[in-house]
Protein backbone atom coordinates (compact mmCIF):
# COMPACT_ATOMS: atom_id res chain seq x y z
CA UNK A 1 0.00 0.00 0.00
CA UNK A 2 1.31 3.29 -0.99
CA UNK A 3 1.05 6.30 1.30
CA UNK A 4 -1.59 8.23 -0.83
CA UNK A 5 -3.87 4.54 0.01
CA UNK A 6 -2.54 4.45 4.04
CA UNK A 7 -3.55 8.13 4.58
CA UNK A 8 -7.01 7.62 2.84
CA UNK A 9 -7.70 4.32 4.95
CA UNK A 10 -6.77 6.03 7.72
CA UNK A 11 -8.69 9.26 7.10
CA UNK A 12 -11.84 6.77 6.37
CA UNK A 13 -11.17 4.88 9.87
CA UNK A 14 -11.48 8.39 11.89
CA UNK A 15 -14.60 9.44 9.68
CA UNK A 16 -17.11 6.10 9.91
CA UNK A 17 -15.47 4.68 13.46
CA UNK A 18 -14.80 6.40 16.50
CA UNK A 19 -11.78 7.90 18.24
CA UNK A 20 -10.36 6.42 21.11
CA UNK A 21 -10.25 9.52 23.34
CA UNK A 22 -13.98 10.29 22.85
CA UNK A 23 -15.78 6.81 22.69
CA UNK A 24 -16.57 7.57 26.28
CA UNK A 25 -18.60 10.40 25.58
CA UNK A 26 -21.23 8.63 23.32
CA UNK A 27 -20.85 5.58 26.03
CA UNK A 28 -22.08 8.29 28.39
CA UNK A 29 -24.64 9.80 26.54
CA UNK A 30 -26.25 6.45 25.91
CA UNK A 31 -26.35 5.37 29.31
CA UNK A 32 -29.92 6.29 30.97
CA UNK A 33 -30.16 8.36 33.55
CA UNK A 34 -31.95 5.60 35.38
CA UNK A 35 -29.24 3.92 35.65
CA UNK A 36 -26.64 6.57 37.23
CA UNK A 37 -25.62 5.77 41.06
CA UNK A 38 -25.43 8.28 43.38
CA UNK A 39 -23.50 7.98 46.23
CA UNK A 40 -25.25 7.85 49.62
CA UNK A 41 -24.78 11.39 51.21
CA UNK A 42 -23.01 11.45 54.30
CA UNK A 43 -23.36 14.35 57.47
CA UNK A 44 -20.98 16.82 57.42
CA UNK A 45 -17.86 16.70 60.08
CA UNK A 46 -18.34 20.17 61.95
CA UNK A 47 -15.51 20.94 64.12
CA UNK A 48 -15.16 19.64 67.07
CA UNK A 49 -14.28 21.05 69.94
CA UNK A 50 -10.98 20.12 70.28
CA UNK A 51 -10.30 21.53 66.57
CA UNK A 52 -12.25 24.88 67.08
CA UNK A 53 -10.31 25.72 70.74
CA UNK A 54 -7.15 24.08 69.87
CA UNK A 55 -5.09 22.39 72.76
CA UNK A 56 -7.71 21.33 75.93
CA UNK A 57 -6.22 22.80 78.80
CA UNK A 58 -7.17 21.30 82.31
CA UNK A 59 -7.58 24.13 83.51
CA UNK A 60 -9.90 27.47 82.46
CA UNK A 61 -8.52 30.48 81.26
CA UNK A 62 -8.33 33.40 83.16
CA UNK A 63 -8.97 37.38 82.29
CA UNK A 64 -5.38 39.17 82.15
CA UNK A 65 -5.89 40.60 85.02
CA UNK A 66 -6.23 37.29 87.17
CA UNK A 67 -3.26 36.08 85.37
CA UNK A 68 -1.11 38.59 86.52
CA UNK A 69 -2.70 38.81 90.04
CA UNK A 70 -1.56 35.43 90.43
CA UNK A 71 2.06 36.17 88.85
CA UNK A 72 2.54 38.49 91.60
CA UNK A 73 1.12 36.17 94.09
CA UNK A 74 3.82 33.63 92.62
CA UNK A 75 6.60 36.06 93.15
CA UNK A 76 5.97 37.56 96.27
CA UNK A 77 5.68 33.53 97.82
CA UNK A 78 9.24 32.75 95.78
CA UNK A 79 10.93 36.01 97.66
CA UNK A 80 9.52 34.70 100.90
CA UNK A 81 11.10 31.64 100.12
CA UNK A 82 14.25 33.18 99.03
CA UNK A 83 14.54 35.46 102.13
CA UNK A 84 12.88 33.68 104.68
CA UNK A 85 11.87 36.37 106.28
CA UNK A 86 8.49 39.05 106.56
CA UNK A 87 8.68 41.34 103.15
CA UNK A 88 8.82 44.67 103.52
CA UNK A 89 7.11 46.81 100.21
CA UNK A 90 7.40 50.92 100.69
CA UNK A 91 4.07 52.35 100.05
CA UNK A 92 4.42 55.34 98.16
CA UNK A 93 6.98 53.11 95.17
CA UNK A 94 4.76 49.66 95.72
CA UNK A 95 0.88 51.41 95.47
CA UNK A 96 -0.30 48.87 92.73
CA UNK A 97 1.62 45.52 94.81
CA UNK A 98 0.43 46.60 97.70
CA UNK A 99 -3.05 47.01 96.03
CA UNK A 100 -2.81 43.62 94.39
CA UNK A 101 -1.68 42.15 97.90
CA UNK A 102 -4.87 43.41 99.23
CA UNK A 103 -7.07 41.73 96.51
CA UNK A 104 -5.15 38.29 97.71
CA UNK A 105 -6.42 38.77 100.92
CA UNK A 106 -9.84 39.23 99.64
CA UNK A 107 -9.85 36.14 98.85
CA UNK A 108 -8.27 34.51 102.00
CA UNK A 109 -7.83 36.43 104.68
CA UNK A 110 -5.64 34.05 106.28
CA UNK A 111 -2.32 34.26 103.54
CA UNK A 112 -0.70 37.05 104.69
CA UNK A 113 -0.89 39.25 108.26
CA UNK A 114 0.29 43.60 106.95
CA UNK A 115 1.62 45.79 109.74
CA UNK A 116 2.29 49.18 108.88
CA UNK A 117 5.71 50.09 109.37
CA UNK A 118 6.35 53.56 108.83
CA UNK A 119 5.60 54.10 105.47
CA UNK A 120 5.71 50.94 104.38
CA UNK A 121 4.20 47.31 104.98
CA UNK A 122 5.95 44.41 106.08
CA UNK A 123 4.47 41.54 105.16
CA UNK A 124 4.30 38.43 107.22
CA UNK A 125 3.36 34.82 106.03
CA UNK A 126 1.00 32.53 107.76
CA UNK A 127 1.20 28.56 108.06
CA UNK A 128 4.47 28.50 106.48
CA UNK A 129 7.18 26.72 108.96
CA UNK A 130 10.13 28.05 107.59
CA UNK A 131 12.29 25.34 109.09
CA UNK A 132 11.22 22.84 106.70
CA UNK A 133 11.40 24.65 103.34
CA UNK A 134 13.95 23.40 101.20
CA UNK A 135 16.97 25.20 99.75
CA UNK A 136 16.13 28.32 97.65
CA UNK A 137 16.59 27.78 93.59
CA UNK A 138 16.47 30.77 90.95
CA UNK A 139 15.88 29.17 87.79
CA UNK A 140 13.22 26.01 89.39
CA UNK A 141 9.83 26.62 87.70
CA UNK A 142 7.90 25.39 89.87
CA UNK A 143 7.68 26.38 94.05
CA UNK A 144 8.13 23.92 96.80
CA UNK A 145 4.65 22.24 97.67
CA UNK A 146 3.87 24.09 100.62
CA UNK A 147 3.66 27.22 98.22
CA UNK A 148 2.20 25.57 95.06
CA UNK A 149 -0.91 24.66 96.71
CA UNK A 150 -1.37 28.46 98.75
CA UNK A 151 -1.37 29.37 94.95
CA UNK A 152 -3.70 26.71 93.82
CA UNK A 153 -6.08 27.21 96.05
CA UNK A 154 -6.13 30.92 94.71
CA UNK A 155 -6.53 30.11 91.70
CA UNK A 156 -9.19 28.15 92.25
CA UNK A 157 -11.02 30.78 93.82
CA UNK A 158 -9.94 32.96 91.09
CA UNK A 159 -11.85 29.80 88.40
CA UNK A 160 -15.25 30.18 90.57
CA UNK A 161 -15.98 34.15 89.98
CA UNK A 162 -15.28 33.78 86.27
CA UNK A 163 -17.49 30.57 85.64
CA UNK A 164 -20.20 32.51 87.79
CA UNK A 165 -19.95 34.87 85.80
CA UNK A 166 -19.61 32.73 82.22
CA UNK A 167 -23.07 31.16 84.02
CA UNK A 168 -24.76 34.26 84.24
CA UNK A 169 -23.53 35.11 80.82
CA UNK A 170 -24.87 31.90 78.95
CA UNK A 171 -28.17 31.98 80.74
CA UNK A 172 -28.54 35.88 79.47
CA UNK A 173 -28.50 34.33 75.84
CA UNK A 174 -29.94 31.77 76.20
CA UNK A 175 -27.40 29.06 75.44
CA UNK A 176 -27.40 27.12 78.66
CA UNK A 177 -26.40 23.78 77.16
CA UNK A 178 -23.18 25.25 76.45
CA UNK A 179 -22.33 25.22 79.82
CA UNK A 180 -21.65 20.91 79.80
CA UNK A 181 -19.31 21.27 77.25
CA UNK A 182 -17.68 24.23 79.09
CA UNK A 183 -17.13 22.11 81.77
CA UNK A 184 -15.45 19.38 80.36
CA UNK A 185 -13.24 20.82 77.98
CA UNK A 186 -12.71 23.68 80.12
CA UNK A 187 -13.43 26.37 77.76
CA UNK A 188 -15.65 29.52 77.71
CA UNK A 189 -18.26 30.35 75.14
CA UNK A 190 -16.73 32.56 72.38
CA UNK A 191 -18.27 35.70 73.04
CA UNK A 192 -17.96 35.56 76.09
CA UNK A 193 -15.88 39.03 77.28
CA UNK A 194 -13.67 37.95 80.87
CA UNK A 195 -13.53 41.41 80.95
CA UNK A 196 -17.34 40.86 82.20
CA UNK A 197 -15.80 39.49 85.31
CA UNK A 198 -15.70 41.91 87.91
CA UNK A 199 -12.71 43.36 89.79
CA UNK A 200 -11.63 41.64 92.84
CA UNK A 201 -12.18 44.75 95.34
CA UNK A 202 -8.41 44.72 97.92
CA UNK A 203 -9.45 44.63 101.53
CA UNK A 204 -9.09 48.07 102.97
CA UNK A 205 -5.98 49.10 104.84
CA UNK A 206 -5.50 51.72 107.57
CA UNK A 207 -4.07 54.26 105.01
CA UNK A 208 -5.19 55.72 101.78
CA UNK A 209 -3.17 54.77 98.59
CA UNK A 210 -4.41 56.91 96.17
CA UNK A 211 -5.91 59.97 96.71
CA UNK A 212 -9.08 61.60 95.54
CA UNK A 213 -7.56 64.14 92.90
CA UNK A 214 -5.63 60.85 91.28
CA UNK A 215 -8.75 59.08 91.29
CA UNK A 216 -10.92 61.35 89.46
CA UNK A 217 -7.67 61.52 86.87
CA UNK A 218 -7.71 58.38 86.41
CA UNK A 219 -11.58 58.35 85.70
CA UNK A 220 -11.36 61.34 83.45
CA UNK A 221 -8.55 59.17 81.72
CA UNK A 222 -10.90 56.09 81.74
CA UNK A 223 -14.00 58.50 79.75
CA UNK A 224 -11.90 60.33 77.26
CA UNK A 225 -9.64 57.11 76.30
CA UNK A 226 -13.03 55.74 75.76
CA UNK A 227 -14.52 58.41 73.34
CA UNK A 228 -11.30 58.61 71.54
CA UNK A 229 -11.11 54.82 70.58
CA UNK A 230 -14.83 55.45 69.65
CA UNK A 231 -14.48 58.72 67.46
CA UNK A 232 -11.26 56.80 65.77
CA UNK A 233 -13.73 53.72 65.26
CA UNK A 234 -10.24 51.58 65.62
CA UNK A 235 -8.68 49.10 68.53
CA UNK A 236 -5.29 49.92 68.35
CA UNK A 237 -3.48 53.39 68.71
CA UNK A 238 -0.45 54.33 69.21
CA UNK A 239 1.21 54.90 72.74
CA UNK A 240 2.10 58.38 71.89
CA UNK A 241 -0.81 59.29 69.98
CA UNK A 242 -3.20 58.66 72.80
CA UNK A 243 -0.86 60.08 75.60
CA UNK A 244 -0.72 63.39 73.19
CA UNK A 245 -4.42 63.67 73.22
CA UNK A 246 -5.13 62.97 76.61
CA UNK A 247 -2.69 65.52 77.95
CA UNK A 248 -4.58 68.19 75.30
CA UNK A 249 -7.63 67.65 77.05
CA UNK A 250 -6.17 67.33 81.04
CA UNK A 251 -4.02 69.74 82.37
CA UNK A 252 -1.00 67.28 83.67
CA UNK A 253 2.50 66.93 83.15
CA UNK A 254 3.47 64.08 80.91
CA UNK A 255 5.51 62.10 83.34
CA UNK A 256 2.12 62.15 85.18
CA UNK A 257 -0.23 61.31 82.59
CA UNK A 258 2.31 58.30 81.57
CA UNK A 259 2.15 56.77 85.43
CA UNK A 260 -1.43 57.51 85.50
CA UNK A 261 -2.41 55.96 82.34
CA UNK A 262 0.37 52.89 83.37
CA UNK A 263 -1.60 52.53 86.51
CA UNK A 264 -5.20 52.08 84.38
CA UNK A 265 -3.40 49.24 81.86
CA UNK A 266 -1.40 47.36 84.88
CA UNK A 267 -5.15 47.43 87.17
CA UNK A 268 -7.46 46.62 84.17
CA UNK A 269 -5.42 44.98 81.43
CA UNK A 270 -8.35 43.07 79.91
CA UNK A 271 -9.66 46.80 78.56
CA UNK A 272 -7.07 48.21 78.26
CA UNK A 273 -3.32 46.87 77.12
CA UNK A 274 -0.07 47.65 75.07
CA UNK A 275 0.47 44.99 72.61
CA UNK A 276 4.12 45.20 72.02
CA UNK A 277 5.49 46.56 74.98
CA UNK A 278 9.48 45.15 75.19
CA UNK A 279 12.03 46.80 76.85
CA UNK A 280 13.98 46.87 74.13
CA UNK A 281 10.77 48.56 72.11
CA UNK A 282 10.90 52.26 72.06
CA UNK A 283 7.35 53.77 73.36
CA UNK A 284 7.08 55.84 69.82
CA UNK A 285 6.61 52.22 68.68
CA UNK A 286 3.99 51.17 71.19
CA UNK A 287 0.63 50.25 70.24
CA UNK A 288 -2.66 50.24 72.22
CA UNK A 289 -5.66 47.84 72.63
CA UNK A 290 -8.86 48.64 74.01
CA UNK A 291 -11.92 46.44 74.49
CA UNK A 292 -14.28 47.40 72.09
CA UNK A 293 -16.69 46.13 74.31
CA UNK A 294 -16.05 48.23 77.29
CA UNK A 295 -17.63 51.33 78.38
CA UNK A 296 -17.58 54.35 80.61
CA UNK A 297 -19.59 53.23 83.05
CA UNK A 298 -18.65 49.76 83.30
CA UNK A 299 -14.94 50.59 83.95
CA UNK A 300 -15.49 53.50 86.16
CA UNK A 301 -17.67 51.41 88.40
CA UNK A 302 -14.60 48.84 87.93
CA UNK A 303 -12.53 51.63 89.39
CA UNK A 304 -14.19 52.28 92.12
CA UNK A 305 -12.81 48.86 93.76
CA UNK A 306 -9.50 50.65 94.15
CA UNK A 307 -10.02 53.65 95.80
CA UNK A 308 -11.11 53.82 98.87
Amino acid sequence: MNSYKLIKTQQDNNTNGEDESTRHLSELADTKISSIKVAPTTPINFLSLRDRFGQISDQYPLPIKFQQLLQTMRNIEQTYWKKRKPLTYDIKTNAIKILQIGQLLKLDKDLYEVKIVNKSIELIFNHIPTENLPQFQPFQSQLPAIFEKRITSIRNKMDKLVQETHENYLKSIGQESFLEYSKEFKIYYPTFDMNFVQDISPIQLPFQIYSDEQRDQIKQIVEITIKYFNLRSVSFVYYNNLIQHLLNKIPLSKEIMEKSLMFLIKIQPDFLQITNAKKEQQKNKWIVQINKLSTEQKQIESLKTYFY
